[in-house]
Protein backbone atom coordinates (compact mmCIF):
# COMPACT_ATOMS: atom_id res chain seq x y z
CA UNK A 1 0.00 0.00 0.00
CA UNK A 2 1.29 3.69 -1.04
CA UNK A 3 0.77 6.47 1.18
CA UNK A 4 -0.03 9.87 -0.40
CA UNK A 5 1.64 12.73 0.18
CA UNK A 6 -0.26 14.60 2.33
CA UNK A 7 -0.64 11.59 5.13
CA UNK A 8 2.81 11.28 5.04
CA UNK A 9 3.62 15.17 5.40
CA UNK A 10 0.68 14.54 8.52
CA UNK A 11 3.57 12.35 10.03
CA UNK A 12 6.48 14.30 9.71
CA UNK A 13 4.76 17.25 11.21
CA UNK A 14 3.74 15.33 14.17
CA UNK A 15 7.41 13.95 14.58
CA UNK A 16 8.99 17.32 14.48
CA UNK A 17 6.57 19.19 16.98
CA UNK A 18 9.10 20.97 19.30
CA UNK A 19 7.06 19.80 22.53
CA UNK A 20 7.33 16.63 21.74
CA UNK A 21 10.60 16.83 20.73
CA UNK A 22 11.62 18.60 23.84
CA UNK A 23 9.70 15.75 26.19
CA UNK A 24 11.63 13.20 24.42
CA UNK A 25 14.87 14.64 25.30
CA UNK A 26 14.46 15.75 28.60
CA UNK A 27 12.85 11.88 29.20
CA UNK A 28 16.57 10.49 28.24
CA UNK A 29 18.60 13.37 29.04
CA UNK A 30 20.65 11.84 31.90
CA UNK A 31 21.53 8.86 30.28
CA UNK A 32 22.44 10.33 26.93
CA UNK A 33 24.59 12.34 28.59
CA UNK A 34 26.28 9.97 30.81
CA UNK A 35 27.06 7.69 27.48
CA UNK A 36 28.30 10.67 26.11
CA UNK A 37 30.76 11.47 28.68
CA UNK A 38 32.46 7.53 28.79
CA UNK A 39 31.90 7.68 24.70
CA UNK A 40 33.97 10.97 24.37
CA UNK A 41 36.57 10.25 27.18
CA UNK A 42 37.22 6.79 25.26
CA UNK A 43 37.57 9.16 22.18
CA UNK A 44 39.69 11.54 23.21
CA UNK A 45 41.88 8.58 24.45
CA UNK A 46 42.36 6.74 21.52
CA UNK A 47 42.82 9.97 19.81
CA UNK A 48 46.04 10.33 21.96
CA UNK A 49 47.08 7.08 21.56
CA UNK A 50 47.39 7.28 17.53
CA UNK A 51 48.32 10.68 17.71
CA UNK A 52 51.59 9.72 20.02
CA UNK A 53 52.10 6.48 17.28
CA UNK A 54 51.93 8.71 14.46
CA UNK A 55 54.70 11.54 16.32
CA UNK A 56 56.59 8.64 17.21
CA UNK A 57 57.56 7.43 13.65
CA UNK A 58 61.45 7.22 13.34
CA UNK A 59 60.85 8.56 9.49
CA UNK A 60 58.82 12.18 10.26
CA UNK A 61 55.27 12.34 9.07
CA UNK A 62 54.06 16.15 8.20
CA UNK A 63 51.80 17.65 10.32
CA UNK A 64 49.31 18.61 7.71
CA UNK A 65 48.83 14.99 7.51
CA UNK A 66 47.61 13.88 11.43
CA UNK A 67 44.48 14.59 11.30
CA UNK A 68 44.26 12.20 8.38
CA UNK A 69 46.02 9.71 10.30
CA UNK A 70 43.51 10.36 13.45
CA UNK A 71 40.44 9.80 10.58
CA UNK A 72 41.70 6.60 10.07
CA UNK A 73 42.16 5.77 14.01
CA UNK A 74 38.46 6.94 14.64
CA UNK A 75 37.02 4.56 11.44
CA UNK A 76 39.33 1.55 12.84
CA UNK A 77 37.93 2.12 16.19
CA UNK A 78 34.20 2.15 15.10
CA UNK A 79 34.95 -1.07 13.22
CA UNK A 80 36.27 -2.22 16.40
CA UNK A 81 33.20 -1.43 17.89
CA UNK A 82 30.75 -2.70 15.34
CA UNK A 83 32.28 -6.05 14.38
CA UNK A 84 34.77 -8.93 15.47
CA UNK A 85 36.35 -11.61 13.31
CA UNK A 86 36.62 -12.27 9.54
CA UNK A 87 34.20 -9.46 9.23
CA UNK A 88 36.35 -6.86 11.37
CA UNK A 89 39.77 -8.12 9.27
CA UNK A 90 37.62 -7.19 5.66
CA UNK A 91 36.31 -4.06 6.81
CA UNK A 92 39.76 -3.23 8.43
CA UNK A 93 41.44 -3.72 5.37
CA UNK A 94 39.10 -2.04 3.04
CA UNK A 95 39.31 1.01 5.46
CA UNK A 96 43.58 1.19 5.99
CA UNK A 97 43.68 0.42 1.59
CA UNK A 98 41.12 3.52 1.14
CA UNK A 99 43.99 5.67 2.92
CA UNK A 100 46.71 3.52 1.05
CA UNK A 101 45.02 5.23 -1.84
CA UNK A 102 44.53 9.01 -0.51
CA UNK A 103 48.34 8.73 -0.57
CA UNK A 104 49.24 7.88 3.44
CA UNK A 105 52.10 5.98 4.16
CA UNK A 106 51.64 2.28 4.63
CA UNK A 107 54.38 2.05 7.47
CA UNK A 108 52.26 4.32 9.79
CA UNK A 109 49.25 2.76 8.84
CA UNK A 110 50.51 -0.37 9.75
CA UNK A 111 51.37 0.98 13.10
CA UNK A 112 47.85 2.53 13.60
CA UNK A 113 46.29 -0.99 12.84
CA UNK A 114 48.82 -2.56 15.69
CA UNK A 115 46.60 -0.60 18.27
CA UNK A 116 43.31 -2.23 17.24
CA UNK A 117 44.61 -5.34 16.91
CA UNK A 118 44.91 -5.71 13.19
CA UNK A 119 47.42 -6.38 10.85
CA UNK A 120 47.80 -4.62 7.68
CA UNK A 121 49.99 -5.86 4.74
CA UNK A 122 50.10 -3.15 3.19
Amino acid sequence: MVRDAARRKQKYEAKIDADVMRSRILAHKTAMVEQMESATAELATLEAEVKRVVEGMTTPVYTHLIPAYLNVGRQLYKLQKSFSGVTYSSECKVVLDKWKAKGLAVYVLKEIAKLFGYTYAG
